[in-house]
């Protein structure tokens, strides 16, 4: 019995060393894998920015023309094919990088920025439509964001 308790005791001991040694170590760690670690990203989980900080989607107006920008964050992209125009007529868009994606194979996206120019149809300057803009993006690190739609009033643009 004396010895079960002397076994218990030092298992008891030895368990909390090790206890204080994981504690002791943990707040020194800076990173892992190259990835800073925060209260909010606890033991190097990735960070995945808000999808309109990600993808800033701007739209000026300049007559009858409509200028849209899309400033996309480094580590993030967007589909070719997933933009969408409630026009008639769709704009002609530039050429994206192929990539391959885990989820729709092979496709075209852009990094960086996407710059559309496109006519705004007189029945939208006339009944004052809403001009309906969707996309979708992932990030490089695995995180897809679901589709997504903006509506802007054309004569508040």
């Amino acid at each position: 019995m004396a010895m079960s308790l002397r076994m218990i005791s030092i298992v008891s001991r030895s368990f909390r060393v090790l206890l204080l040694i994981i504690m002791a170590v943990m707040p020194g760690v800076g990173s892992l894998n190259g990835e800073s670690l925060s209260p909010r990203a606890p033991f190097g989980a990735l960070e995945f920015l808000p999808v309109d900080e990600a993808f800033l989607l701007t739209v000026a107006r300049e007559g009858d023309s409509l200028q849209l920008h899309w400033l996309v964050q480094p580590g993030y992209y967007l589909y070719k094919d997933r933009l969408s125009f409630n026009f008639p007529e769709k704009p002609v868009l530039p050429d994206g990088q192929e990539k391959w994606d885990e989820i729709f194979g092979d496709v075209e996206v852009y990094y960086t920025e996407l710059s559309v120019s496109m006519i705004i149809p007189s029945s939208f300057l006339e009944d004052k439509q809403k001009i309906v803009i969707g996309y979708q993006g992932c990030a490089d690190a695995g995180l897809c964001y679901p589709p997504q739609e903006r509506e802007f009033e054309v004569d508040k643009i």
